[in-house]
């Protein structure tokens, strides 16, 4: 794990992050965003408790005053969008950072959701982000959007919104099934999770797949 700069922990004010609050950004710099909402239940996986929407937002405003965080009110009538700012980044290391554009923040919240659902803090899978697949992959390689592994082997996601075309799905499908990390297959599984939009598209080249590699691809609507 990245160690913190541990004066950067204090903000305006003497005002100081709490250990949640440290994991808590920790969790959206791997992330790079996260709505409101979802930042709501991610302190409720790391405290226990769980927070009012007024709890919340004045938590968030708490990160906005110390400079670690803001929020951008994006889409109508949605939750707002909170972001780690450069500072939050480099206290786990990150010496160069850049927030999600808008073409690919609903991509980036999606993404976000898949980790609160299937990897909960303290649960029994250990997830990886893209941001930190970044770093530790080959830079020839495929990143999937996130991946978990558990005592089942490593699972690469890819949360697919947007029709890409066939051919880039079978491209990447059969990329990340063929990658090996030295001693075997890098992922014991490609689980898909799609939009209305792409849900087809994507069942329709696993189906296509011979049998040994078809059994690999798992592909389910996102929930």
């Amino acid at each position: 794990m990245r160690q913190m700069m541990m004066n950067e922990t204090e903000g305006w004010g003497g005002a100081r992050l709490t250990p949640r609050d440290v994991e808590a950004l920790r969790w959206l710099v791997e992330q790079r965003a996260a709505s409101l909402e979802q930042v709501g239940r991610l302190l409720h996986q790391l405290g226990g408790e769980v927070l009012t929407d007024r709890r919340v937002r004045q938590v968030v405003s708490r990160w906005e005053q110390m400079g670690v965080a803001s929020k951008w009110h994006v889409w109508h009538a949605e939750s707002a969008v909170v972001l780690p700012t450069g500072q939050a980044a480099r206290m786990f290391g990150f010496t160069r950072w850049r927030r999600p554009g808008i073409g690919i923040l609903r991509h980036t919240i999606a993404v976000s959701e898949i980790r609160l659902r299937v990897a909960p803090i303290g649960g029994a899978r250990t997830w990886t982000s893209e941001t930190d697949l970044r770093r530790l992959l080959p830079s020839h390689e495929h990143l999937p959007d996130g991946a978990w592994t558990d005592a089942n082997g490593s699972v690469a996601i890819e949360v697919e919104l947007t029709p890409h075309g066939r051919k880039r799905v079978e491209t990447t499908i059969k990329t990340l099934l063929n990658a090996h990390d030295g001693t075997g297959l890098r992922w014991a599984t490609v689980l898909y999770l799609c939009s209305p939009a792409t849900l087809s598209q994507v069942s329709g080249v696993r189906d296509e797949l011979p049998p040994n590699d078809r059994n690999r691809v798992i592909v389910r609507a996102m929930p």
